[in-house]
């Protein structure tokens, strides 16, 4: 195992006689491995040097620290005026010793963890060389990203990030870390009208990714804010930009997607070039992602892009991310997608599950999608239109949002409504029947997969 610092790199980055090596950053003292840094980041709820002592006892090196520690000798702290500005000093550092690395960021309302990890798949695949790098789970605001940048080898030959933000400028931040050469907007989404006016509002703060003048932008055609992000891109001086989605006028446009038990056959024409290939999904919205990825997966390698496509039919389902599974003694499919939620995510969600060949009833168990600010009743409400238009049989909720969906449903729909998941699976597993075919969805904090966990109990 090398390490990612050397004491001589610390001494000169931090100005002080450093002992140590390193060879990782935790921020979490409970997920500490030997030799590495410890950074005591102090937030709103708790402060980091509160577990300095316990991440030095399980084997930290070094800790990133504002104030002595007592009972650790001095020799074991790295003193700086803030932890948090020292973690962006790593970050930075890190980078500007990768000399020849391209990098991609990807954003997006929904989607962008997805898309990233397609990029990784699809490029690892083909390369073969283990010099392609991607930001580890969600790892994209403003304390995860730097982490990420921070531990990046430096012979990296192609770094895909996440760019997450909850206010404007928070990408704008993170471009000070990473400077991408592909940009790509995954989607233009209501999620985080908590913190802003309206989508438009999203969207300017997402365009924040093309300020540092990408070579190359990916945008979604279909978003009504296209023209937008096409015209921001311009200004900003990138060169190349590059449309995707299913209307005509997209420069990547998706002819068709059709599904083949849990596979998608998906249609593309990039460029004027129509390929076919398949994706481990159950989802339609994953065809965008996927046309997203493959195109900035070319663009940043300059590999076929039919090479590229067919790589991406080993993409693997994530867990809690669509995930499909079949209960073969019952016939009955389970659509794990508790993951978390947002209404543009839950429209394709259920546009999917309604387009899915199901023996049974098509059922939605659907939780509260959080953040919405003052939208929040009438973009729950509303999605009884799309359960209609895409004939969802039956539909179960919990929440106080939630509510207010399951009240504006037809009364031959309605399942059942609880305040919570955990009241809830008790009336959905009654319900049940063999042939069936669930959907389990909603925002983190409502707990779905217990739902999940509960019918797989029961039925497996």
């Amino acid at each position: 195992m090398s390490n990612i610092f050397s004491k001589e790199e610390l001494s000169k980055i931090f100005s002080q006689n450093i002992s140590s090596d390193v060879f990782g950053i935790c921020i979490n003292s409970k997920e500490i491995q030997n030799g590495d840094l410890f950074v005591a980041l102090k937030g709103e709820k708790t402060d980091g040097h509160k577990f300095v002592k316990n991440a030095i006892d399980q084997g930290a090196a070094l800790a990133l620290v504002e104030e002595k520690i007592d009972l650790i000798s001095e020799d074991k702290l790295i003193f700086v005026p803030s932890t948090y500005e020292a973690l962006l000093k790593l970050a930075k550092y890190n980078l500007s010793q990768a000399k020849n690395t391209k990098y991609i960021a990807v954003t997006g309302s929904v989607g962008k963890t997805t898309t990233k990890n397609m990029i990784f798949h699809i490029l690892n695949e083909v390369i073969k060389d283990n010099k392609i790098y991607v930001s580890k789970k969600n790892y994209n605001s403003q304390i995860g990203l730097p982490i990420c940048a921070a531990i990046m080898p430096r012979d990296t030959k192609i770094a895909v990030f996440e760019m997450a933000m909850s206010s404007a400028g928070d990408i704008k931040k993170l471009l000070e870390i990473v400077n991408p050469t592909v940009s790509i907007i995954t989607t233009i989404g209501e999620n985080h009208l908590e913190f802003f006016e309206s989508p438009f509002d999203i969207a300017k703060a997402k365009s924040e990714i093309f300020e540092k003048g990408s070579e190359i932008a990916i945008i979604p055609n279909d978003s009504p804010y296209a023209e937008y992000l096409k015209d921001k891109a311009k200004k900003c001086g990138v060169k190349t930009i590059i449309s995707f989605g299913e209307e005509k006028k997209a420069d990547v446009r998706i002819l068709s997607c059709k599904f083949n038990n849990d596979f998608l056959i998906i249609k593309t024409d990039f460029f004027g070039t129509v390929i076919e290939y398949k994706l481990n999904c159950s989802n339609i919205s994953f065809a965008q992602n996927s046309a997203a990825a493959i195109s900035g997966a070319h663009f940043i390698s300059g590999i076929d892009l039919k090479i590229l496509a067919n790589a991406i039919s080993s993409f693997p389902t994530t867990s809690k991310r669509n995930e499909v599974i079949h209960i073969k003694d019952k016939n009955i499919t389970i659509i794990d997608d508790s993951y978390n939620a947002a209404p543009t995510s839950m429209r394709a969600a259920l546009r999917s599950i309604g387009l899915r060949k199901s023996e049974g009833r098509k059922i939605a168990v659907m939780g509260d999608m959080l953040e919405l600010g003052r939208n929040a009743v009438h973009l729950h409400e509303n999605l009884s239109a799309t359960i209609d238009k895409y004939g969802i049989d039956l539909v179960f909720a919990c929440g106080e949002l939630s509510k207010r969906l399951f009240n504006n449903l037809q009364e031959q729909k309605r399942g059942d409504w609880k305040e919570n998941s955990h009241e809830l699976a008790e009336s959905v597993i009654k319900e049940i029947k063999n042939g069936d075919s669930v959907l389990v969805k909603g925002s983190h904090s409502m707990n779905m997969d217990y739902i999940v966990d509960v019918l797989k109990n029961n039925f497996a």
